[in-house]
């Protein structure tokens, strides 16, 4: 059974405060300044973080064996590794240098990989392979955490390729030095995917309700 929506937007609203203060707020470098060493420091917190709140989701929220919800916590944390080499070739087939700066698209690749994979499966362990396909590869999600892990997903993804769209612009700009940009619309990608399943599955439940009535 779906879970109620405000457990949902409660959720994703942690998560985004947590990318926020990972990204701008606890490392003692800033992003602009040194994005790698921003990077080295909000990585670990973020990775710690997203893991502690799949696992009180878990537990707390959908009420799952502390088993069921390792299981699904060692399952995270593998497709974040494989979502590291995967989204690290993509960016470098995106157009990332191959050599040149090779930790920061690694440390990048690293953080995207994070802020994507993690949520999706807080939204929706312990669900079974074939909600995955429905949601990722058929496109076609319908129950409330199908809609917010897709969202949550495809925005943060998006965000972090709307963010590339300015770096080879002439502007001479600070925040143009690879991968700046990339992480700020990446986080803002993960907001505005929690805000658009709010309103997506909010959307849906109540003109489902009209029909049904």
């Amino acid at each position: 059974m779906p879970l109620a929506i405000p457990h949902q937007l409660a959720t994703g609203f942690v998560a985004s405060l947590l990318n926020y203060a990972a990204t701008f707020i606890i490392p003692s470098s800033r992003l602009l300044q040194d994005p790698l060493d921003t990077l080295s420091t909000a990585i670990p917190i973020l990775a710690l973080g997203h893991a502690t709140l799949l696992v009180l989701t878990l537990l707390f929220i959908k009420h799952q064996t502390v088993k069921q919800t390792l299981s699904s916590l060692g399952f995270a944390i593998l497709a974040a590794i494989v979502g590291v080499g995967v989204l690290h070739g993509l960016i470098v087939l995106f157009g990332a240098p191959l050599l040149d700066k090779f930790n920061h698209t690694l440390a990048f690749a690293t953080y995207l990989s994070i802020i994507t994979v993690i949520p999706t499966f807080t939204a929706l362990a312990p669900a079974d392979s074939s909600v995955w396909v429905k949601a990722f590869l058929q496109h076609c999600p319908t129950e409330t955490v199908e809609i917010y892990a897709y969202s949550q997903a495809i925005c943060t993804l998006s965000g972090a390729w709307i963010g590339a769209i300015v770096l080879p612009l002439d502007w001479e700009r600070d925040w143009q030095v690879w991968p700046i940009s990339c992480i700020i619309s990446t986080y803002l990608g993960h907001s505005v995917g929690v805000m658009a399943a709010f309103g997506w599955s909010s959307f849906k439940m109540v003109f489902g309700k009209k029909k049904t009535d």
